[in-house]
């Protein structure tokens, strides 16, 4: 692909990545499926509108809990590998932060306390 006068080698990048990084890419894939039965599990106990991130939230109360969660993670995988794709040299920076970032995701869906509206 050519970008701003650059040839960018998405496919060899992609693949160096996934060579260079595999066990970022292991615990990224690790912490998505976590993320999502975390999620899953406060959604339906405690509801769907709790969800802090917009698109996830917007996924899950049009497509349901299960499907839009699964998409909401796709996404996620699949933008990690775009980025990748488009930049060896910062591939493990953009792996980081999104496993860091599920990470989070993770702590809060499991520390989540209902709050009960005030009477």
């Amino acid at each position: 692909m050519h970008i701003l006068d650059q040839d960018i080698p998405l496919k060899a990048n992609l693949l160096k990545s996934l060579k260079k990084h595999w066990i970022l890419w292991s615990v990224l894939v690790v912490t998505a499926v976590f993320d999502f039965v975390t999620t899953y599990m406060f959604m339906t106990n405690i509801g769907i509108s709790v969800e802090r991130n917009v698109v996830v939230r917007w996924l899950a109360f049009n497509l349901g809990v299960i499907p839009g969660v699964l998409v909401g993670k796709s996404l996620q995988v699949f933008a990690a590998a775009a980025f990748s794709a488009l930049s060896l040299k910062y591939s493990r920076a953009i792996l980081l932060l999104i496993v860091g970032v599920n990470l989070l995701a993770i702590l809060f869906n499991l520390t989540l306390v209902p709050r009960t509206p005030a009477p």
